[in-house]
């Protein structure tokens, strides 16, 4: 918990928090722009830099191993949203890419 200069409460959950490129949060927050290019865009501005050339390419790949992650997670701590997350991300890449 931090508490702010004018006394409010900022909380941090750090329960899947690992050391990691900038791009893998970048895969864990791009399941809620899927289809809405807008919300990257706004995000990615409010990031305060456009990616690098080899930033744009890794999300694919991070994107992949998030998603088996995060269902081995889900699956082993009781949390079906994590796991589920991950079924559909697996899903939107296979559409992608094809088999």
């Amino acid at each position: 918990m931090l508490l702010t200069d004018d006394d409010e409460v900022r909380l941090f959950d750090f329960e899947r928090s690992e050391y990691a490129t900038a791009t893998r949060e970048l895969v864990r927050l791009g399941d809620t722009w899927t289809g809405r290019p807008d919300l990257r865009a706004a995000f990615l501005d409010g990031y305060g830099r456009p990616l690098t050339p080899v930033e744009e390419r890794r999300p694919e790949c991070e994107s992949a191993f998030d998603a088996v992650s995060g269902i081995a997670y889900g699956t082993a701590h009781g949390d079906p949203e994590v796991a589920e997350r991950g079924h559909r991300t697996l899903y939107r890449l296979r559409a992608t890419h094809g088999p």
